[in-house]
């Protein structure tokens, strides 16, 4: 009897995991994670008795995202990179992180959302934003809000990146450090800083690994940002398996023949996670938002691409 009850939920989840995967691997844009929380919204509020799937979506949330996040931590590889670059990277990092929190406090967004938008954009998009929502107890729909909207700018940057290019007449290495620092996810830079040449994609993406490196950051800040400072705090078991990971790859090569595979079951876990947050969030509630998150993450982004465009001009870089 209980497995019926939780089979429905659990199995829907499943099947879009698959399925978004699978997506994710005719363009180099989609993202798994991304279409995931996107179907299950739609599946979710499409089906008419969701009692049905309840326990299993509750389930699906509680299990395999804490496996998606622990194996994640096995993609986290430092790249080696001058220190005047890494601080460039970090200084980055920190300014989007800073700006969206003030945009989303002034927007009134909450604190959660408000950290979800930050991490997501500074960082790594929707793998980030995967991550730090269960540690901070983010509500479902914020985590939803959270990932369209900076799917919606990395699209925007991913699109109009190359004119920019050709407009301001960019080196290959500044156009690799704005599309490297400055878009949220990994399949965007990847098209467009590969618009340009192989060698501007190869230096991108090592400034995308250092920037991704920074994860390990975000969760004790966006922890402490969220209020959760002021419990008692123990680290869920999943995040000391991520660090866990991210010491065993990155100081030895142990892991390295399986890094393909724990890729794809990280990104699997994840994006059944998702799918199972989707479903259940309901669509009037991110309406009510409105465009406010999008305006906060917009801004905070332009302003650094400006701050980055005349720093790097006075440089001469």
């Amino acid at each position: 009897m209980k497995t019926k009850e939780y089979f429905p939920g659990l199995f829907t989840a499943f099947v879009i995991a698959f399925f978004s995967y699978y997506l994710s691997t005719v363009h180099m844009s989609f993202d798994a994670l991304v279409i995931s929380i996107i179907i299950g919204m739609f599946v979710g509020n499409l089906v008419a008795d969701e009692g049905k799937f309840t326990k299993g979506i509750e389930a699906a949330i509680k299990i395999f995202m804490p496996v998606g996040i622990a194996l994640y931590g096995a993609q986290l590889l430092i790249g080696e990179l001058q220190w005047g670059t890494f601080l460039s990277i970090f200084a980055v990092f920190a300014g989007l992180f800073s700006l969206t929190l003030f945009f989303s406090k002034i927007f009134n967004l909450g604190r959660g959302l408000s950290v979800l938008l930050a991490s997501g954009l500074s960082v790594c998009g929707a793998s980030a934003i995967a991550v730090i929502s269960p540690l901070i107890g983010a509500k479902k729909e914020d985590t939803s809000i959270a990932i369209l909207s900076v799917m919606m700018l990395g699209l925007t940057g991913m699109i109009f990146y190359p004119l920019i290019y050709d407009l301001f007449s960019l080196g290959k290495n500044e156009f690799a450090f704005f599309t490297g620092t400055t878009l949220p996810m990994l399949g965007q830079i990847k098209v467009a800083a590969g618009s340009v040449s192989p060698d501007c994609l190869s230096y991108a993406l090592k400034i995308k690994l250092i920037r991704i490196a920074f994860l390990i950051f975000v969760i004790t800040l966006s922890i402490f940002l969220s209020g959760k400072e002021k419990k008692k705090v123990k680290a869920p078991w999943f995040i000391l398996v991520f660090l866990f990971f991210v010491v065993l790859t990155n100081a030895t090569d142990l892991l390295k023949p399986f890094m393909r595979r724990l890729s794809i079951l990280s990104s699997f876990f994840l994006s059944a996670g998702l799918a199972a947050i989707g479903f259940s969030v309901d669509f009037d509630a991110i309406i009510e938002k409105g465009i406010t998150p999008l305006l906060s993450i917009y801004l905070s982004w332009i302003i650094m691409l400006l701050s980055i465009y005349l720093f790097r001009t006075m440089l001469n870089v």
